[in-house]
């Protein structure tokens, strides 16, 4: 066809919209069909009607009416005839109303072509006059006025109930086309929601009263919640950053009926879901969970008191630890491959926030003892977060044997456990030992060495359990050589018994600290008396065979019993005050006497017959050096009556302060108080006081006795008194001075004597508990007398109430007293307060005391 490109391309423009209309009119009643089966689903939806029905039979319905829809769609599409070329032609050429067909003429074609020439002036003349060619719009009402009434009626009907509900119009139209939905006219599902916070916090439950909330609460704590009056299970909405609610679990109770627990993980919004619908939106603020924090407070070094080894540390964290975790490792070598050589966990039951602890492990038993290795904490909180220590290198501790026998089994017990010499080697070696002269005088030590060798001959392979197996019994056998070799047999019996009886105890404490204060029963309590009591019978064992010993050394001497049964009463009282603790819940303090127990218990393994002889001469020499000591207590109340008469003598009142180089800053603000007080003076009206002449006798006898106490002193201490001389070089200054009638010179002379006198005092008891000291570690007659030293007392110190807030004695009658000449003293006494009340690192109840008295000036 030889048409020009403008009405070409205008012809196939008009041929496609004509194709485009014919077409949908021909899917218009398939559309309207499917849209009205549609429309009046949703009109039914916005009454409530498939609402109420069960979401099975809604889900049913739903169904037939997809595929009913579908099915007809398909149906008549199948049926809808496709417009031919011609029949496009026919309808354009009649909607521009073109006379004499003239588009289906140019498509026609000349039947012969000799007259193709004609043909195109032909087609020329009708381009001619061919017009603006309009495809117009399609015929959708024309034929079809049944479907598109009841489209017009449906639509009608469906704005007439939107507008009728404009607020839950659009929830019933979700809800009806998706089954187990409700809209919002359907009541709310009825909840009940509560957190129990964890044990660790010790806080009563939460009860979230709305459906709103801002809740502040602890990690790990469990939300219950209670569902009624709800179809089908809710559905938990954690945020997308982090896991509110973990450990979900969903149960149904009962018909209609749901119960949710979880575990509250981290802060966030958890958002509660059921049919559709947000029931609940819960803000959680957790405060801020840091993991725990774990350090070594010192050295990982060999106790100062027995073999074992120190692991100091210091563990906090916020809501409280769970475990501790101690691992011991050898590293790997040329020698070796890594070994383990210890791994413990400690639960603590009552959950601690702040562990400040020494753990102490008996590591001379392994096989690789002397070799360095390295030590790793792990510390595990309440919350399920874990921190691991910085490893810290050490040399594990290796005993040292005085006894040849005791060496050569340690030597072949080592070889053995390090795979130097095999089976049948270490039962060569053993056998050799029998060549050692007197090797195994006791028979009991016999037996075990010989059942060592048989046990090792019987076996018949070298496997691992018959392996440890020989190496414990080696290594028993060892220390039974070694304790025998410095001791009776009775002695080492009893040491045996005292570390099993300490074995027995502390595996009890250990089990009680992991279940916790709460958890304790009577049964363990009962438990622990009777493994306690073992203790103290072994320890009271282990004294009579001591006394015996000492008794058998030592005949003339008499005092084993007294010192017998002093250090078992002690060793009672130390049970005791673990048993009261025990009683209390407090683990912790618990397991620290039973390691300064042990302590005590195993230097006291170690002591001998001769220690318990050195022991009685230290308890004579505390007695002799008592009554000294009570001697110069009356000596100084003599020196402090010249004194007195010396000031009196002069018509001045006793002075404030008798230590005139004394440093207020070192006294505590009662004690600074105390100085405000003026003393009595002690002049008597009635009765004459003393002349000089009589006091310088009197003084002169104060230091002929002085003298003889610092000799006997000296003889019981071993050295000079300090103190004690200056005294005596003052107390002769006073003398010459009372002889020349200076009473002033005399007073001051008498207040350095008396300074030095109290000095010396406190110097010859300080000197005598240092001697004492090194005995307290074999037995507890010395222990320290202060609660804080000794973990194991019990003791309080209690007020004294028979003083009042400034320190004076409240059972005497108030007496007036001379304040001259104390202005200056108390002047000093008033800037130092002052400068206290500015100091802003004290306590607002001491700044408080400290006002309190300066607007008393």
């Amino acid at each position: 066809m030889n048409i020009s490109p403008q009405y070409k391309a205008q012809i196939k423009k008009a041929l496609f919209l004509t194709k485009l209309n014919a077409w949908i009119e021909k899917c218009w009643p398939i559309v309207l069909s499917f849209l009205s089966i549609w429309g009046i689903y949703l009109c039914f939806g916005l009454l409530g009607i498939p609402q109420s029905l069960p979401d099975i039979l809604r889900a049913l319905l739903l169904a037939i009416i997809s595929i009913g829809s579908i099915g007809l769609v398909i149906y008549q599409a199948k049926k809808i005839p496709y417009p031919t070329f011609q029949e496009l032609l026919q309808r354009l050429e009649e909607h521009n109303k073109l006379a004499h067909q003239p588009l289906q003429t140019l498509y026609d074609t000349p039947v012969q072509t000799e007259s193709k020439a004609v043909w195109n002036i032909h087609l020329q003349r009708i381009f001619e006059e061919f017009p603006h060619l309009k495809a117009g719009t399609p015929q959708i009402c024309k034929g079809h006025y049944t479907l598109n009434r009841i489209g017009i009626v449906t639509v009608c009907m469906f704005a007439a109930f939107y507008v009728s509900h404009p607020h839950s119009s659009h929830s019933r139209l979700l809800s009806a086309v998706r089954p187990g939905y409700d809209d919002v006219t359907v009541p709310l599902p009825t909840l009940q929601a509560w957190i129990i916070p964890p044990s660790y916090s010790n806080s009563a439950p939460i009860y979230i009263k709305s459906n709103t909330e801002t809740v502040s609460t602890n990690p790990k704590a469990r939300l219950h919640i209670a569902f009624s009056n709800l179809k089908q299970s809710p559905e938990i909405i954690n945020p997308e950053s982090d896991i509110v609610l973990n450990q979900t679990s969903i149960q149904q109770l009962d018909h209609h009926q749901w119960q949710v627990e979880g575990s509250i993980q981290h802060s966030g919004i958890l958002k509660i879901k059921a049919r559709g619908r947000i029931l609940a939106s819960w803000t959680f603020n957790l405060p801020a969970n840091l993991p725990p924090q774990i350090a070594w407070t010192g050295p990982v070094q060999k106790s100062p008191y027995d073999w074992k080894t120190e692991f100091p540390f210091k563990v906090t964290q916020h809501y409280g630890i769970e475990s501790l975790h101690l691992s011991v490792t050898l590293p790997q070598n040329k020698d070796h491959t890594k070994e383990n050589i210890l791994s413990l966990t400690f639960p603590f039951g009552d959950r601690p926030k702040t562990i400040t602890q020494t753990l102490y492990q008996d590591l001379t038993s392994n096989i690789w003892a002397g070799d360095k290795a390295q030590a790793v904490l792990t510390a595990t909180d309440v919350t399920g977060q874990t921190t691991t220590s910085s490893k810290v290198d050490f040399i594990l501790p290796k005993r040292q044997f005085t006894s040849l026998l005791a060496q050569k089994l340690d030597q072949i017990r080592q070889a053995y456990g390090t795979n130097k010499l095999s089976k049948d080697a270490t039962i060569q070696a053993l056998e050799s030992l029998q060549n050692i002269p007197n090797a195994f005088r006791d028979y009991d030590l016999f037996l075990n060495y010989v059942g060592i060798i048989c046990f090792l001959d019987n076996a018949n392979n070298n496997s691992d359990a018959i392996k440890t197996q020989a190496l414990t019994r080696l290594w028993e056998l060892t220390i039974d050589t070694e304790e025998r070799n410095n001791s009776s047999s009775e002695v080492a019996r009893a040491n045996m018994e005292i570390r099993a009886a300490q074995t027995s105890v502390q595996e009890q404490l250990d089990k009680m600290q992991r279940l916790g204060k709460d958890k304790i029963t009577n049964q363990d309590r009962q438990e622990l008396s009777k493994r306690l009591e073992r203790l103290q019978n072994a320890v009271a064992q282990k004294m009579m065979a001591m006394a015996k010993q000492n008794a058998k050394d030592h005949p003339a001497n008499n005092d084993g019993k007294e010192i017998q049964f002093k250090s078992t009463r002690s060793f009672q009282d130390m049970f005791q005050n673990m048993s009261k603790t025990i009683e209390s819940g407090d683990m912790d303090k618990a397991m620290q006497q039973l390691e300064y127990t042990n302590q005590v218990l195993n230097t006291m393994r170690n002591a001998t017959a001769e220690d318990l002889k050195k022991l009685e001469d230290q308890v004579k020499a505390q007695q002799d050096m008592k009554k000294l000591e009570q001697d110069l207590e009356a000596l100084i109340k003599d020196q402090q009556t010249l004194l007195t008469q010396s000031y009196a003598r002069q018509n001045r009142s006793v002075p404030l302060i008798l230590r005139p180089n004394q440093d207020l800053n070192q006294l505590s603000t009662p004690e600074l108080l105390k100085q405000i007080t003026p003393q009595p003076s002690h002049t008597e009206g009635d009765k004459k006081l003393p002349s000089t002449q009589e006091s310088a006798q009197k003084q002169q006898e104060l230091i002929d006795r002085l003298q003889k106490l610092q000799e006997q002193m000296q003889a019981i201490a071993k050295q000079p008194i300090e103190n004690l001389t200056l005294a005596s070089n003052e107390m002769e200054d006073a003398y010459q001075s009372l002889l020349k009638k200076d009473d002033y010179k005399a007073a001051e002379a008498q207040e350095k004597a008396l300074v030095n006198l109290q000095k010396g005092n406190q110097s010859a008891k300080q000197t005598m508990q240092k001697q004492a000291q090194q005995f307290s570690n074999f037995f507890p007659v010395f222990s320290a007398k202060n609660p804080q030293e000794d973990p194991s007392s019990d003791n309080k110190v209690s007020a004294d109430k028979k003083k009042d807030p400034l320190g004076r004695s409240t059972d005497k009658e108030n007496t007036e007293m001379d304040l001259s000449g104390n202005a200056s003293s108390a002047r000093h006494i008033q800037e130092e307060l002052r400068k206290r009340a500015d100091d802003p690192n004290r306590s607002n109840k001491d700044l408080d005391y400290i006002y309190r008295l300066l607007n008393m000036f």
